[in-house]
């Protein structure tokens, strides 16, 4: 079989939102499949795509563009033929994926697909209640009522498509990201005589994963004393604005760890993840912090409260508000002595709840596209919503 990967990311840096369709390209690659890449030029130094070329897989380059310029990019690419959309005729493949990082992005793609006659599916990472189509609704239509499939990563992010399309999209489904971390259980509980240790493991870009709102709670007076530390881990846009809130508030408690590649290192020393998001697909660092025996505190976004349940494995806020956070950190606070239990139960939790070879699960979905030519029928979730 012949797959075309088109990655629609255009940050500056490889995002969690690469992971699923890279690490899916590989696998598939290793069974022998063709496999053709496309992604934004900067993105073609990174290690997965480096691993891509060296098994093989055909990598090409296209330039990033703004929304305004989605038109002028269509023309591109349909008519006048810039090299890697003759490179993918020639190379005719089966299905194309369309991966982006969040709820639009991708659409120029598959307007060139259908006018190729090609089957695609699309992957949608993220989505959030503040992104509507507005004049690009007719394409976001088009593109997804069209797709053979829709692959969300939360019942959430599905939902709140099909309201956003006013479309049941009977095309759609869930499907897992692949973490990194070990499924095998983390021995121990970090030492708490030392005062409490709650890690905040996410890129730092505010707007998205709202750090701010969780300085904010910790400058509150009844924080001020307590025996905690917090540790950001990541790195991003806002990194210098997080420590100008930290200054600004006076809070010296909290370390800018940078990012860290073993994530069992962080688990091994902190009791709590602290993860105060805007707006989520399905975190893998919640789902890694399960896997390890922690506990979480998070917003009710995304898959977070399909995962995390309220009182048994974490805690959720309601809302990605000051008011909500700072009143669900506080109550998860009164329950700490409660917190390695809620971790073993997190543990079970993640266990039933996320299969340990996302990348293989998909790959079957992918191969299951191809064998039939035609949309598949609806599957049955399969995760269980707690609300």
């Amino acid at each position: 079989m012949k797959f075309a990967f088109v990655s629609t990311m255009y940050g500056t840096k490889w995002g969690g939102s690469e992971e699923l369709w890279s690490q899916t390209a590989c696998r598939l690659k290793k069974e022998g499949h063709d496999v053709f890449v496309s992604v934004a030029y900067w993105l073609r130094e990174s290690k997965r795509i480096a691993e891509l070329a060296n098994l093989g897989a055909q990598i090409e380059t296209h330039s990033p563009h703004e929304p305004s310029r989605a038109r002028q990019i269509h023309d591109r690419l349909l008519y006048g033929g810039p090299r890697v959309y003759e490179r993918l005729k020639q190379f005719e493949p089966d299905l194309a994926i369309i991966s982006q990082g969040g709820n639009g992005g991708g659409f120029d793609w598959a307007k060139v697909f259908r006018q190729m006659s090609l089957p695609y599916v699309i992957i949608v990472n993220c989505n959030s209640d503040h992104w509507w189509f507005g004049e690009q609704f007719g394409d976001a239509f088009d593109a997804y009522t069209a797709s053979q499939r829709i692959f969300c990563v939360s019942h959430s992010n599905l939902d709140l498509l099909g309201v956003q399309l006013g479309e049941p999209l009977l095309n759609a489904e869930v499907v897992q990201n692949p973490f990194n971390v070990s499924t095998e259980p983390l021995r121990g509980w970090p030492d708490e005589n030392a005062g409490w240790r709650f890690a905040c493991v996410a890129r730092l870009a505010a707007g998205a994963k709202g750090q701010d709102l969780l300085l904010q709670t910790l400058a509150r007076p009844e924080w001020r004393d307590r025996p905690i530390e917090l540790n950001l881990y990541g790195d991003g846009p806002d990194e210098l604005a997080l420590r100008r809130i930290s200054a600004m508030m006076h809070i010296e408690n909290v370390c800018f760890c940078g990012h860290v590649s073993d994530v069992r290192s962080i688990w091994a020393s902190n009791h709590l993840l602290v993860l105060p998001s805007r707006f989520e697909g399905l975190p893998l660092a919640l789902v890694e912090a399960m896997w390890c025996g922690r506990p979480a505190v998070v917003t009710d976004v995304g898959g977070n409260a399909e995962l995390c349940i309220d009182g048994v494995t974490g805690f959720v806020a309601r809302a990605a508000l000051l008011s909500s956070f700072s009143q669900t950190l506080e109550r998860a606070w009164d329950m700490r002595m409660n917190w390695e239990q809620m971790g073993r139960k997190a543990r079970s939790r993640v266990e039933s709840q996320i299969s340990k070879d996302p990348v293989g699960v998909f790959s079957e979905r992918l191969k299951a596209c191809v064998q039939t030519k035609s949309h598949l029928e609806p599957v049955a979730r399969t995760m269980i919503v707690n609300r």
